[in-house]
């Protein structure tokens, strides 16, 4: 498997499992991905470039290390580019404001809970101007992609190998809503039946009607890595997810819905051709 900075720890997991030892020996901090509970929560959103700042690491020691069981390492022109708008935006965010709000979510993350519904009950009556603080173990990656439909700038520091410091600004109006709406109205369809009919048994079908926020959406995603390309994702749920679809549109995916009640939809995702 060829990986780049980019590359996900979970993909390099999935790909082969003794990766979870190589990683883990490169700094005593990656041990927790030999808790499953923790690995499912990290790994996910964690990718090299990340995952060696945190370690306070050269990428090229993962590179290494990963070569040892077969990963073939490749050069990635976005670094840079990633570390260029981040020293923009570290000048455009006052970090010492009287308007931050500081959340700290290592206990969270320590004990297995994941803080997506925490941190945005704290951001949902910020104004513009006002900046969250997350205090964490790694890049929120994912947070920082969602808020950033919401109207959020983002600074990252890495204070040390178990200190990280995110802050995000809102710094314009939040048009995620009005997007998602145009969205889910485009997605919906009569005929979902009949495309889903039109994939025979290629298809997968999952149910995540009982599983809490942001778990739904997490969980979709994660099976869609896995998905073959000529495959469907037949997923069963109580509404589509509120931020999924941006994240679907990003990778290359048709998605259509079907509501059955208020409480129940289907949905269809696959790859565009």
């Amino acid at each position: 498997m060829q990986i780049s900075a980019k590359t996900k720890i979970s993909e390099i997991l999935k790909a082969d499992k003794r990766a979870i030892d190589v990683i883990a020996d490169i700094n005593p901090h990656f041990k927790k991905l030999r808790n499953p509970v923790l690995r499912k929560i990290l790994a996910s959103r964690v990718d090299i470039e990340t995952a060696a700042k945190i370690g306070g690491v050269d990428v090229t020691v993962f590179f290494d290390k990963l070569k040892q069981i077969g990963f073939e390492p490749i050069n990635d022109t976005n670094t840079d580019n990633k570390q260029n708008n981040n020293i923009k935006n570290k000048e455009m965010i006052d970090i010492n404001s009287d308007r931050v709000t500081l959340l700290d979510v290592r206990d969270d993350l320590a004990k297995g809970i994941d803080p997506f519904k925490q941190i945005m009950k704290t951001i949902k009556d910020f104004k513009e101007g006002d900046i969250l603080k997350i205090v964490n173990t790694f890049e929120p990656s994912p947070i920082i992609n969602v808020l950033k439909q919401k109207g959020f700038i983002s600074h990252v520091e890495h204070i040390s190998d178990k200190e990280i410091h995110t802050y995000l600004q809102k710094t314009a109006e939040d048009k995620s809503e009005e997007i998602n709406k145009q969205a889910l109205e485009k997605a919906k369809t009569n005929d979902l039946d009949a495309v889903l009919a039109s994939f025979k048994e290629n298809f997968k079908e999952i149910n995540v009607r009982d599983l809490e926020m942001p778990e739904p959406m997490v969980k979709i995603l994660e099976e869609l890595k896995e998905l073959p390309d000529n495959f469907a994702l037949y997923v069963h749920h109580k509404k589509v997810p509120q931020f999924l679809l941006p994240q679907l549109d990003e990778r290359g995916y048709v998605y259509l819905s079907k509501e059955i009640d208020h409480d129940n939809t289907k949905m269809l995702i696959f790859k565009k051709i």
